[in-house]
């Protein structure tokens, strides 16, 4: 399969910054910088880096997966995914954009990296044949989040079974907070023609669903203010509106749109004492996940969407 991202770049997209003025300057008075965002495979040189994105994709939750051996799984799939970086091949990737194939990787026996591998953060380590421990670390957590929604449950353990017929692809996408959601839609449009081609030389990329564990948040009062002066909480009851959700990534609104199935839930593991420190609901953000089981024939509407999207 010929692969081309090295080549190919996104359209210039214009970020405002604040730093010092040049002879560039928007309407508002802020500095635009044009950056060329570089498109490449992920490659052995990104493990590390490709794991700090995972560990920001799951967020406090990261903990309860083996995320160097997702890293490995993610950079030893040459065939399919996307990286994008700003500094050259050599340099660390800004976002993250795969799909792993959840039955491949739970009842097939394949290399993966020997247990080691998860304590000296090394991906040259000796592999040894078994199932997937950190897919099945994904199955069991997407299982118990689901709970909530018995159809969206019976219709994942069907899915995911050993039977099963109907693959599903893990989607896994992640990006720094600063990099412009105009990068979006030409990563989709790559996962899009490269399950294609994978599909036409026979690996196992047939989904018949593609999985999706997005960020999501909601506001809540801000720890900062109530720390400094809380009132004492009334003993009468009032009924209070359900929170609104918001996406972290607006392309993601978009593909829950399209979802056959959807369920929000609450991240298990409560941020550490240094995490606390810095933690979304000490400015009135409380982060979350939404859950999308989205059917194969949907993902080219929601793609063609966002690439026409005129609001980016």
């Amino acid at each position: 399969m010929s692969k081309r991202k090295a080549d190919e770049k996104a359209e210039d997209v214009e970020m405002a910054s604040h730093g010092e003025e040049d002879d560039d300057s928007g309407s508002d008075g802020e500095d635009i910088i044009n950056v060329d965002f570089e498109f490449f495979d992920p490659k052995e040189i990104d493990f590390h880096a490709v794991k700090n994105l995972l560990n920001q994709y799951f967020a406090s939750d990261a903990i309860l997966f083996a995320l160097s051996e997702l890293s490995e799984l993610v950079i030893a799939q040459s065939n399919v995914g996307t990286t994008i970086k700003v500094n050259g091949v050599d340099s660390d990737p800004y976002s993250l954009l795969t799909v792993l194939n959840m039955n491949q990787h739970l009842h097939h026996i394949h290399p993966t990296p020997a247990s080691n591998a998860e304590a000296t953060g090394s991906s040259s380590s000796a592999a040894t044949p078994k199932p997937s421990q950190v897919m099945t670390q994904i199955r069991d957590y997407v299982f118990t989040k689901s709970k909530q929604n018995e159809k969206l449950h019976a219709k994942l353990r069907e899915l995911l079974s050993a039977g099963s017929k109907k693959e599903v692809g893990l989607i896994l996408s992640d990006r720094f907070i600063n990099m412009p959601v105009e990068t979006a839609p030409p990563m989709w449009r790559m996962l899009l023609e490269e399950v294609k081609w994978a599909v036409d030389e026979g690996l196992p990329f047939n989904f018949e669903y593609y999985l999706l564990m997005a960020p999501t948040y909601h506001e809540v009062a801000p720890k900062i203010d109530l720390d400094e002066e809380t009132p004492k909480p009334s003993k009468k009851k009032t009924k209070t509106a359900e929170p609104a959700t918001f996406f972290f990534h607006p392309e993601e609104e978009m593909l829950q749109q399209y979802a056959e199935f959807t369920q929000d839930f609450k991240l298990t593991t409560p941020p550490t004492v240094a995490e606390s420190k810095n933690t979304f609901e000490d400015y009135g953000i409380a982060p979350a996940r939404r859950m999308m089981l989205i059917h194969k024939s949907k993902i080219p509407e929601v793609v063609k969407l966002m690439t026409e999207n005129s609001q980016w």
